[in-house]
């Protein structure tokens, strides 16, 4: 993958599309590896812009930034790991659902949540109009709520 080149197919032996080449990292160590997204990921996601311009995520409405220990001992934190909310826009689920700046997410559904990228993971596996429970930590208590996920309003 030369510069200018990623996006590009990345094909098999028998010339059959089998990803979109992304990235190529070469340092002194290593000539070069190369990246690609796999057409089993890449397929939903083409069939969704062709069908709507644009990618429908679902939405919470938060700015965030994974805890760590600055943030521990700034905010006193009951906790060392989850998504830190630093921002909550007006009228967004998050907003009707209560959640609030200071907040720390830990739980969406079942799953545990240690980083901010957790969240949009999470996020990301569920549909917009989902009700999903979330578990977060507000001062020394630790809470729940349902969100039912709104549609990311596009760029």
């Amino acid at each position: 993958i030369n510069p200018g080149n990623s996006g590009g197919p990345l094909v098999n032996m028998k010339g059959e599309v089998i990803g979109i080449t992304s990235v190529k990292i070469a340092t002194v160590e290593v000539e070069g590896i190369g990246y690609a997204i796999s057409t089993e990921t890449a397929m939903p996601i083409i069939e969704e812009l062709i069908r709507t311009g644009y990618i429908i995520r679902p939405w919470l409405g938060v700015v965030l930034r994974s805890v760590d220990q600055f943030l521990v001992l700034q905010y006193e934190l009951a906790v060392d790991k989850g998504a830190f909310i630093t921002e909550v826009a007006p009228d967004s689920p998050a907003d009707k659902a209560g959640i609030e700046p200071e907040d720390v997410i830990i739980g969406l559904d079942d799953q545990e949540i240690a980083t901010a990228q957790d969240l949009i993971e999470a996020l990301h596996s569920n549909q917009v109009g989902q009700r999903v429970k979330i578990t977060f930590w507000r001062g020394n208590t630790q809470n729940t709520t349902y969100v039912t996920l709104g549609e990311r309003p596009p760029p």
